[in-house]
This record gives C-alpha cells, structure tokens and sequence, in this order.
C-alpha cells in the first residue's frame, strides 16, 4: 500500500491520541519499539509486552529488532482471536523488522502502523478509537484514516473475491467427480503444505533459540572482556586478542543466522499466502462434498419415507385417539405441578420458621445462662459484702481503742508525764521542762528529740489519712445501704427478664401459628424485648464492676487505718517502715484494680460486640424472613427471571476465575522473567567473573605452593628434580627463584 506525506503525518497524528510517554514527531522515535508497546497495551493490557531489551552492546539494532518482533507476534495473536477479515491484509503487506530496526525504514514503519490501525479498528474497543479519532484529530487527518481503512477493507473484499472465482466449476463436466479429483488434489497438497510449514516453523523455533543463545554468549564475553581489560592482573593481550577472534566468529555465525531466518520467514509467509489462496477452495470443496452427502441421504430417506407412507397413514386415527389422551394427561400434569408448587412453598415456609424457632431458642438459652452467671455474681457479692461487715466491725473497735490510746497519750504529752514515762537513757528523762535557750542548745544534740519527732509523725499521719481518703463508719453504712438497693434492683432484673422470656416464649409460640401480619408483629414486639434485655443487662454488669471497684476502696481504706495506727504504738523507725510497707500494698492493690478494671472493659468490649453481632444477625434474619415471604408470592412469575439472573451469575464467576488464572499465570511468567533478569544482570555476570577469577588464582597458588614443597622433600631425599629453567616473569617467582637457587661455590 503506497504512502503519500499527508498520510504519513496522518498515521503520525493518529498515534499521538494514545497515552504516550512523549509526543511522536518522526520516525526514528517509533523503531526501538517502546511506542509500540504502549499501543498495544492500550489496545489490549492481556496482550502487552512489558519487558523489552534496551539498546546495550556494538550491535543496537539487534535489541530494537527483538523488540519488534515480539510485539509483531502479540499482535498478530490479537489479530487472530479478536479481529476478523485482516488475513489477506497481513498477507498482502508483509513488514519487514529489519528495515525498522536496522535502517529505520520509513515505509515498513507505516505499514506496522496501518496494521494497529486495523487492530484498533476491528478489535473490541471499536467505539473507544472511532471516538478518538473523531474528537482529538481534524478534518483533513480523520479523511485519510478513512482510505487507509478503506483500502484495507478493498484489499480484503479482492481477495475474497477471487478466492470465490477461482473456485467455479466448469457445468459441462461431471460435477461428482470433478469434485472429487480436486478435493484430492487439494488434500494431498493441504497435507504437504502443513508438513512443510510444520517444518519451516520447528527450523525457524531453533534457529530463534540459537539465535537468543548466541546473543546472550555475545554479552556474556563482551562483559567478560571488558572485565578483563580494566583488570590489572598482569598482559592479556593474548587473550583479549583470542576473545575478539571469537567474538568475531560469533557475530558472523549470528549473521549468517539471522539471514537463515530471514528466509525461512520469507518461505513461511510465500507458504503462509499459498495456504490463505488454497484454504477457500478446500473449504469451498469441503462443503460441496458435504452438500453431496446431505443429497444421497435425502434420497435414501426419501426412498423409505416412500415406503412408509402407507403405514403412516393407517396410524392417523390412532394417533388422533393417543394425541386426545395426551391432552388430558397434559391437564393433569399441569394440575399436579401446581400442587407441587404450592407444597413446595408450604414446605419452605415451615423450613424457614423452624430455622427461627430454633434461632430464638439458642438465644433464649443465653439468656438463662446469663441470669444462673448474674446469681452466681449476686452470691459472691453478698458474701463478700458480709466479710467486709465483719472486718468493719473488729476495725472499728480497734479504731476505738487506738482513739482512746492515742487521746490518752496527748494528754500526758500536755502534761508532761511522757518525759518521766521515757527511758532514762533520753534527754526527756532527765530534765522536765526546757526554757528556749536550753531547747536551741539540745537542737544542736544529735540525739533526736522525741517530743518533735511524735508531732512530726502525727502531721504525717494526719497527711496520709487526708491523702488516701479513709472510709468513716457513716461512710461505709452508707456503701453497704447502697449495695442492697442495688442488689434489689438485680433481682427486679432479672424478674423481668423472666417474665420477658415467658413472654417471647409466647409470642414465639404465637408467631407459628398465626398469620403472615400477626408474626410481623410478634417479630417485631420480640427485638424490642431483646434490646430492652440487652441494654439492662449491661446496666448490671456497669454495676457489679463499680460495686466491686466499692469493695477494692474499702479494703484499701482499711489497710490505711490499720497502718495509721501502728504507727502510733511502734517506734518512729518501725512506724515510718510499716507506712511505706503500707503505700506499697495500696499501690500495689490500685495496680491490681486497673489490671482488672482493664480486663473488665476488655470482656465488656467483647460482649458488646457479640450483643451487636446478634443483633444484626436477628434484624438480617427478620429481613430474610421478610423477603421470602414476598418472594413466595411471586414466585410463580419469576422463576424464569430468577434461573436467568443464576445463569448470569454463574457465568460472571466464571469469567471472574479465569481471569484470575490468568493473572496468575501472567505473576509466575513476570516473576520467572524478573529472576532470570537478575541473573543475567552486568553486576551479576562480573560477581561471578570475579569469583571465577578468585578460585583461579587461588588453585594456582595451591599448585605452586604443593610443587615447592615436593621439591623440598625430593631434595632433602638427595634426588634432583628435572625442571625447565623458564626465566621468571612476575616479581613473585624471581624472589622464590633467588631464594631457591643453591649457592654456587
């Protein structure tokens, strides 16, 4: 197909409508293939070819080349399973790869153009490019994409066409037999052709495979070589020379290759064209055989319908007497499905209500363990209430008698007997009362002065008893009345919540036997109750954790008397060691609470969350419920729409699963590409060299140390080992040399 420039710089314009990296301007920006790739990915992401080789190594031209062609070949296969009437087009204007990627050919370029083109045309995104094409290009551009698509639909039709023509047969002949020698004909060349482009594409698979082998032996050497020449490991000018020679030797082979494959491609499409000429004909021939058939089989039945029409017609009034009775079985049939249907949906009904019942009747059985837990909670509760009542009343006698102890103590402090009633080793004892200047001289003493001491304990005291908030014995009547009422509201509670399920037991009870409008209301009367029941439920639980937070304070409380008045009967010492033992224990008794307050909360989280999964569960289920019955109503009426919408679905998740078996194999293949990439990478391939020219090194100088040291024995065994004496090269061997040679005298 020629090319004038007007549809040149169409073509241009028409790829810059896709999403491109950068704009189009010519041709050398479509030969390295990258444009091309983003086409067709747009065109279709299945078919895209994401990994292309980048422009490494003396020969670039060989990198664009294989790009080209593995996006040539995805199209083509796009072709084939999407597009329809392009093969005499891919016949008629074969692109050359060649001319792209080596000489940047601008003719071959636009053919590979026109031919995505088409692809975009005759695809499935058919709208989606007739609308680019209409909206973002001009006038004058939109008029020459039309002839470029309308030369190629003429291109077609032409072949067609003369497929057809070529396919008359001449009416002076026998038709039977000419038909028969061409079929054969045909075959025996159809069978020929196949074998030979059987072969042509196994050569042209193992020529690629060579051909991609040798690429990759190519920059495998060259990188060896060039690790070679920045190397400082000593002249390798032999080496470097020998590499070169075969690298040489392998570029001509890799030459000589490509021209191999150049042909057996031009063979294949030669053949390719001749099977596309020949296949109408077979066709053709192949359902004028079948027409034949069709004709003999048609005259044998026509023969034996011939024969039988007598006895066909002695069964008439038979049949007319079995057609009326099938009409009345026809009746009863009919009658019997409704019957079935209406038991059917009877059946259901009661399955789905008995899936109800027995719903409610697990819930019910939560309930009641729920009510034996919060029996067991109100028992632990009541007797703990009672041992506090017990403990409250030995402290509060003891309280009463550290009140009197210490009142009595004040007093003789006041009167200042507690300085006769010291030992007579303390200042105290000896002298009673002190003037100012006495006092200051025995502030100086180190002794500590009793008096100041039992004050500054008291001030402490009193500090610690302010600080931890201690319980009086009003306080605590009014805890433990408090306790009992809420214990009496528990078990209004839970009479309540007995009631409450004789009542949905009722309504359950109700809600099976009577109508459609009456469950609803009993469904509905019932959720409420569980809500009800649910949010007192957590009022209790809210209620025993403060009760139980109630009792950890009082116990605190009484630690911190008890602690209060040992100090005042132990000396100042053991006092101020008992009140620090007993901040402790209260620090460690409020750590405890948090531990357990935090693990409250966590099982209150944890049933609040179960409480609002069943409900949601009860109001799906009501809903469900809701939903059947309409749906029994007009089941007769769409079953046929309800089988429809199942086959829709099955056939969704059906193209659901395939494309995710295909995506999946797409990961693997992406995943085996990316690792077989990382292993051929230049950082890779150099490791490895140097590993290879470690281990060398290193097995060299093992086999010189091991010929050293057999030389060594040899000599100390008085026998002469024979060697060449090669004059030394590197500075290593002429220092063993020189330290080796034996001393002439």
């Amino acid at each position: 197909m020629p090319y004038n420039r007007a549809t040149e710089l169409a073509l241009l314009e028409w790829t810059n409508t896709f999403p491109l990296d950068s704009r189009v301007e010519s041709v050398p920006n479509l030969t390295d293939g990258v444009v091309f790739a983003k086409m067709l990915e747009d065109i279709d992401p299945s078919y895209a070819v994401r990994h292309l080789e980048k422009d490494v190594g003396t020969s670039k031209w060989l990198g664009k080349k294989k790009n080209l062609e593995a996006i040539h070949r995805s199209l083509l296969r796009y072709i084939n399973n999407t597009c329809e009437g392009l093969d005499s087009f891919i016949l008629d204007n074969p692109v050359d790869l060649n001319a792209i990627a080596q000489h940047e050919d601008a003719g071959e370029t636009f053919k590979l153009l026109t031919l995505f083109l088409m692809a975009a045309i005759k695809g499935a995104n058919l709208q989606k490019y007739v609308s680019k094409i209409t909206t973002t290009l001009d006038a004058s551009t939109q008029g020459e994409i039309a002839g470029i698509i309308k030369k190629a639909d003429a291109v077609e039709t032409t072949r067609v066409v003369t497929g057809n023509s070529g396919t008359t047969v001449n009416p002076t002949h026998d038709a039977e037999l000419e038909l028969e020698e061409k079929y054969a004909h045909m075959a025996v060349e159809h069978e020929t052709l196949k074998k030979k482009h059987a072969d042509f594409i196994s050569r042209f698979e193992r020529l690629q495979q060579s051909h991609d082998e040798l690429l990759d032996h190519s920059n495998k050497q060259d990188n060896k070589l060039k690790a070679y020449e920045n190397s400082d490991d000593g002249d390798q000018t032999d080496y470097i020379r020998s590499l070169n020679h075969r690298i040489q030797e392998q570029e001509d082979l890799i030459a000589s290759q490509e021209s191999q494959v150049e042909s057996d491609r031009i063979a294949r499409e030669r053949l390719s064209k001749e099977l596309s000429v020949l296949r109408p004909a077979a066709q053709r021939l192949v359902e004028v055989e079948d027409e034949v058939k069709e004709l003999k089989t048609a005259n044998i039945a026509l023969s034996r319908k011939a024969n039988t029409v007598d006895h066909y017609q002695k069964k008439v009034e038979h049949l007319t007497m079995v057609e009326k009775e099938n009409t009345a079985l026809r009746e009863k049939i009919d009658t019997l499905q409704g019957n079935q249907k209406d038991f059917d949906r009877v059946y259901d009904d009661n399955a789905k209500i008995k899936t109800t019942l027995k719903e409610y009747q697990q819930r019910f059985h939560s309930y009641e363990l729920t009510y034996v837990e919060l029996s067991t909670q109100k028992k632990h509760i009541e007797e703990q209430l009672r041992l506090r009542d017990d403990q409250l009343q030995v402290l509060t006698a003891r309280q009463q008698h550290d009140e009197k102890f210490i009142d009595q103590l004040q007093e003789q402090i006041k009167t200042g007997n507690l300085a006769d009633s010291t030992s007579p080793d303390s200042p105290t004892g000896k002298q009673g009362g002190l003037n100012l200047e006495e006092e200051l001289e025995r502030s100086e003493d180190p002794i500590p002065n009793l008096l100041l001491e039992i004050s500054r304990l008291k001030a402490e005291n009193q500090l610690l008893k302010s600080n931890t908030a201690g319980t009086t014995n009003a306080t605590l009547r009014i805890d433990l009345e408090e306790a009992e009422r809420v214990k009496k509201r528990l078990q209004e509670n839970l009479r309540d919540l007995t009631e409450k399920y004789t009542i949905g037991q009722e309504q359950l009870s109700a809600m099976i036997s009577e109508s459609a409008g009456e469950k609803e209301e009993a469904i509905m009367h019932t959720r409420k109750l569980y809500l009800e029941a649910n949010q007192e439920l957590t009022n209790a639980k809210s209620k025993l954790a403060e009760l139980q937070s109630e009792l950890s304070g009082r116990d605190r409380d009484l630690v911190s008397t008890k602690s209060d008045l040992a100090a005042v009967d132990q000396e100042q010492v053991d006092a101020v060691n008992s009140l620090k033992a007993a901040h402790e224990l209260i620090s460690s008794s409020l750590q405890n609470d948090l531990l357990d307050l935090q693990k409250k909360h966590r099982d209150l989280t944890t049933d609040f969350n179960e409480q609002k999964t069943q409900l949601v569960e009860a109001l799906l289920s009501k809903d469900r419920l809701m939903q059947d019955l309409a749906a029994t109503k007009d089941r007769s009426g769409s079953t046929t729409d309800g089988q429809a919408q199942a086959r829709a679905i099955i056939e969704a998740e059906e193209k659901l699963r395939e494309q995710l078996h295909k995506q999946d194999a797409l990961i693997q293949d992406l995943q085996r590409k990316l690792k077989t990439a990382e292993e051929n990478t230049p950082e890779a391939q150099k490791a490895a060299n140097d590993s290879m020219i470690k281990n060398l090194t290193r097995e060299n100088t093992l086999m010189a140390t091991a010929w050293y040291d057999l030389t060594s024995r040899l000599q100390s065994n008085h026998v002469v080992l024979q060697r060449r004496q090669d004059a030394p090269k590197s500075w290593l061997n002429k220092q063993r040399q020189m330290v080796n040679t034996p001393s002439r005298r």
